[in-house]
């Protein structure tokens, strides 16, 4: 049996986004890290003047929040080189994990909706990918402490920027 060829080569479209995310990593996410790391509360973590919106903001007119979204709700993964999203995560992982990983995070419940055949789900995953300025942002819910692992079954809790909270169920 042959060794798998593995293609190392990257498209220029692959190396750009790689050093675009090098670039936002080291410059915006590293720094803001280390500030939101200093924080005594979280509540200032989440302030209005947080440089986390600063982030989010930033991290969206890049666009590296449409690289998981078709085209069809206004993504970009059919033009994206495989090898990108990787290599996009790691030096954000890289710049600064937890920040990374909120980024990322942020994304997952429309990722889940791209997949519903409810046109007002479809409609929001349109929103996020359009959303330049970080005023939608989804959560990953799955650390609620009463609803055990079975993630269809979880009660949800949102909380707008202003605090006002309502309930969802996850519709699957």
């Amino acid at each position: 049996m042959e060794y798998l060829e593995l293609d190392t080569s990257l498209s220029d479209e692959a190396k750009a986004m790689s050093k675009t995310a090098e670039k936002f990593g080291m410059e915006v996410m590293r720094p803001a890290g280390i500030e939101l790391d200093r924080l005594a509360e979280p509540e200032e973590v989440i302030a209005d003047g947080s440089v986390l919106w600063d982030v989010i903001k930033q991290f969206r007119e890049l666009g590296f929040h449409k690289t998981a979204f078709a085209k069809e709700f206004g993504g970009m993964r059919e033009d994206m080189d495989p090898k990108t999203g990787p290599l996009v995560s790691e030096a954000m992982g890289y710049a600064d994990a937890g920040l990374a990983v909120s980024l990322g995070a942020s994304g997952f419940p429309f990722q889940m909706a791209a997949f519903s055949q409810e046109p007002e789900l479809k409609d929001m995953v349109r929103a996020y990918c359009e959303d330049t300025e970080g005023k939608i942002i989804g959560c990953w819910a799955i650390t609620e402490p009463d609803h055990g692992s079975v993630i269809a079954q979880q009660p949800t809790i949102s909380a707008s920027r202003s605090s006002e909270y309502s309930r969802a169920q996850f519709r699957t």
